[in-house]
């Protein structure tokens, strides 16, 4: 099994307060953990509704929340929730069940190729915009010297490559642009 949890965010997360102190004043904790379910929660996750609402003295009912969690769960635990989750460049949480997981990773699999395609896109279309910027700023007052010329030239063909790699890439990321259910 493959979960991956950054550090960094792991530690943001853990600053974050789970609920308002209204929404524990208020709270219904099977709806609670039924949108915690959705969001693929861990079952740990209700110790951060405990140090929300304790600051207001309020004590979550764990037993509403876990049967909220519960039916929530099955739809995180999709093959079309996994792929949207990789699309957007997020990790799977190790909520669902083994005999889910081939189909589950599998969509993930996919729609995080689709985002990392994005992402190299992405970054070839800032260096096409920085090589462009740097042509419009060194080399907009002609005469240009041999040295501006060759360099001028290695510029252009830096730029005919990068919209090569990008038609490239988009060719390839339509191959993922859907789940593969």
């Amino acid at each position: 099994m493959r979960f991956y949890y950054p550090a960094a965010l792991l530690a943001f997360l853990g600053a974050c307060a789970s609920l308002t102190q209204e929404e524990c004043l208020n709270a219904d904790w099977r709806a609670i953990g039924y949108n915690d379910g959705v969001r693929g929660r861990l079952e740990s996750y209700v110790s951060r509704h405990f140090d929300a609402c304790g600051k207001v003295g309020i004590t979550p009912d764990v037993q509403a929340w876990q049967a909220g969690r519960a039916q929530g769960l099955p739809l995180y635990c999709t093959p079309a929730n996994a792929y949207s989750i990789g699309r957007a460049g997020n990790d799977l949480s190790p909520v669902c069940p083994a005999s889910q997981q081939n189909s589950l990773f599998q969509n993930w699999d996919w729609g995080k190729e689709y985002y990392l395609i994005t992402q190299e896109i992405s970054h070839l279309e800032d260096e096409d915009r920085a090589i462009r910027k740097r042509i419009a700023t060194e080399f907009s007052t002609p005469p240009l010297t041999p040295e501006q010329t060759v360099v001028l030239a290695g510029l252009n063909n830096r730029i005919r490559w990068i919209n090569d790699e990008v038609f490239r890439l988009e060719q390839r990321r339509r191959r993922y642009a859907s789940a593969p259910i």
